[in-house]
Order: C-alpha cells, then structure tokens, then sequence
C-alpha cells in the first residue's frame, strides 16, 4: 500500500526540534511528512527577497503533489494561511496535527 503525502504546514518560528517532533509524529502515524521549511531553509535565506520567491514558489509545487495539509503548532501565521487557502483551492484535504491523532486513533 502506498502511503499519502502529508504536507507540514508550521511557523517560521517554530523550533527545529519541535518541527521534527511533528515530521516523526505524521511518520509513525503512517504518512510521509513534506516540510519545506525543513528542506529549503538548508540553502535559503530568509533575508533574501528572491529566495523567499522561490521557496513560494517551490513549496507550492511540493503541496500540490500530496494528499493532505497537517497544520501543526499553535500559531498560524500568514505564510501558513497562504498554503491553507492553497489547499483549498486544490481541494485538498486540511487537518491539524491533532485531528490527524483522533482520525487515526478512531480506526
């Protein structure tokens, strides 16, 4: 069986522990966790205008090709909201990471 693309949607600000506590979260509960955030802020800066687009632009290649948005932390910021509203224009499904935990749980 194949398992789903799940998008990680979470703040900038969120630490790099916590975003790998959720990564590893959305992995145990069977799906394969996407962060671009984790990915691009390897070889982007933050300060650059022309990064930024491309890390727009980039992140929104990699939503349209999974299955499900998982909005993690307790804070959503304008970037996060732009990759909702994204996800719901392509009619794909949005959950937060703890809806993930009760659809899982209810199986």
């Amino acid at each position: 069986m194949e398992q789903a693309l799940a998008y990680v949607c979470c703040s900038a600000e969120e630490s790099r522990v916590k975003v790998q506590k959720y990564c590893r979260k959305i992995y145990e509960l069977g799906y394969v966790p996407i962060c671009p955030r984790f990915v691009f802020s390897t070889f982007l800066e933050e300060s650059d205008a022309e990064d930024m687009q491309g890390y727009g632009r980039m992140s929104h290649i990699l939503l349209r090709r999974c299955r499900m948005v998982v909005v993690c932390g307790k804070e959503v910021t304008g970037t996060m909201n732009t990759e909702i509203s994204m996800a719901d224009r392509l009619h794909i499904i949005c959950t937060t990471l703890d809806g993930l935990v009760q659809i899982k749980e209810s199986k």
